[in-house]
């Protein structure tokens, strides 16, 4: 069963009353984690929910999820009184606020963490060793998880995500294969597709002088008829392979998009978005092994279900 705690701006903390419905949503940093929970409620306790500014929930006694409360409603009906509330999962708080410009001779994961993370009570799942970045600029209105983000991804080779325990997330994968489906499993629809929409053919980078360019081509998808071009205007004092990994990073990105899965298990929290899953399903013909990229958990009418949306294990993500 699943316990919702709601964390108060004054220290308190409310259980909330067994859920009639609810949806847990994992990812990978894009979209950002979320909830939403419906439950029955009490005519006159609407400043109890307005109080609310984190929810916690546990599922089994163990945490597996942490977020910021956006929005709470409460709704009086011939049916009852009801309250629904939503929000977003901790990376809320690095999307939410605005980095000040600046620039930095030698960016260190250190210092990157000590301005834009761990002020907003963010700490990292486990300990990692990034790469410093020569010449690391912070645009003017980048929001702190796209500081984070551009130097962990396009400088550490890392994709920053949250744990289901509302940690920060630099390590890589955990390759082993942690949920098998097959004829037996309790699965209740698959939707394969393949999207041509966004992939890219070429992506083309120069600085401003004009003097230095590179275009980078996916010769798979122009043999297949794909033609969308991107052109990236990188200023003066980017470095080169900087330039040159960012525009590889763009092309092979679009090109994970692609190519998805989704799985619907009649289970709750089947797997969890990096987690490996293996497909072998009656008159499947596609790839067996996947990663999750997203994770939806759900209780509804025909109770607890989770929606997997999986891709390439190797994507670029």
């Amino acid at each position: 069963m699943t316990e919702w705690r709601l964390n108060c701006y004054d220290g308190k903390a409310y259980t909330l009353p067994s859920p009639v419905a609810w949806r847990l949503d994992y990812g990978l940093g894009s979209p950002c984690d979320s909830f939403w929970v419906k439950t029955l409620w009490s005519v006159g306790q609407e400043e109890t929910l307005a109080a609310g500014t984190r929810m916690q929930v546990f599922h089994d006694g163990a945490l597996c999820f942490v977020g910021v409360v956006d929005e709470c409603e409460v709704r009086w009906s011939e049916e009852g009184c009801v309250a629904e509330l939503s929000g977003r999962g901790l990376q809320a708080l690095l999307l939410d606020n605005q980095a000040e410009a600046a620039d930095f001779g030698q960016a260190t994961l250190g210092e990157i963490l000590r301005r834009y993370v761990t002020p907003f009570g963010i700490r990292l799942a486990k300990p990692v060793s990034l790469p410093a970045a020569a010449g690391f600029s912070v645009g003017s209105g980048s929001s702190c998880w796209k500081v984070l983000y551009d130097f962990a991804r396009y400088h550490g080779g890392a994709t920053p995500r949250f744990t289901r325990t509302g940690q920060l997330a630099l390590h890589g994968w955990e390759d082993r294969t942690v949920l098998s489906l097959d004829g037996t499993s309790p699965v209740t629809e698959v939707v394969w597709r393949d999207k041509r929409y966004g992939v890219l053919s070429q992506v083309t980078v120069k600085d401003v002088t004009g003097l230095v360019r590179q275009t980078v081509e996916n010769a798979a998808f122009r043999r297949e008829g794909g033609r969308c071009s991107r052109v990236l205007l990188l200023p003066r004092d980017t470095g080169y392979q900087a330039r040159r990994y960012r525009a590889q990073f763009q092309l092979d990105r679009s090109a994970a998009e692609r190519k998805t899965a989704a799985v619907t298990v009649a289970l709750p929290f089947a797997a969890w978005p990096g987690d490996l899953v293996q497909l072998a399903l009656p008159g499947w013909k596609g790839p067996g092994r996947w990663r999750v990229r997203e994770s939806q958990v759900t209780l509804g009418e025909r109770g607890c279900a989770t929606k997997l949306t999986l891709g390439k294990p190797d994507a670029v993500l």
